[in-house]
């Protein structure tokens, strides 16, 4: 009787096995596959002009509507200048390169402290490792099993007290 079920479950599993690798993906078909992609044509009346956005108004009409108060009072905002290396005196260099340390060493610093919080201490792994090993073992059971826990939970216990120690 074991043998039958046996060979019952052996076929099942080989016509599950033999079956084709994307069979649950059976009902998928691409509906744009023979269909050219739409190329969009915007011609030169339909390209909008530029302008400025503190100028645009909202409106339900298609054309643009531009308020004529802002449009006469709009000022040109300043342009920042900015230097080049070459081109910066010798003081404002020594600025510049105070402020690229003090900026180096920050992002050094918030490094430092995201990996130190987000990294699992060296003897906290071992602990986390040995217990694991310990339990699986003392599950799987047996004589020599059994052994081969106790000492793997053993050490694994030695570890967390040596992190907690130094917590």
């Amino acid at each position: 009787m074991k043998s039958k079920l046996l060979y019952l479950l052996a076929m099942l599993i080989l016509g599950a096995c033999s079956s084709p690798k994307y069979a649950y993906n059976f009902d998928y078909y691409d509906y744009n596959s023979g269909k050219k992609a739409k190329k969009a044509e915007i011609s030169a009346s339909q390209e909008l002009p530029a302008v400025n956005a503190q100028q645009l108004l909202a409106s339900n009409d298609d054309a643009m509507i531009v308020d004529a108060t802002t449009a006469q009072g709009v000022v040109a905002p300043s342009v920042e200048v900015k230097k080049t290396y070459l081109q910066m005196t010798k003081n404002e260099r020594k600025e510049f390169k105070k402020d690229i340390k003090n900026y180096i060493k920050e992002k050094k610093e918030s490094i430092k402290a995201a990996k130190s919080t987000n990294a699992m201490d060296n003897d906290l792994k071992l602990a986390a490792i040995f217990g694991a090993v310990g339990l699986v073992a003392l599950i799987i059971g047996g004589d020599v099993f059994w052994i081969i826990g106790g000492i793997a939970m053993i050490i694994g216990v030695v570890f967390f007290v040596k992190w907690l120690v130094r917590q």
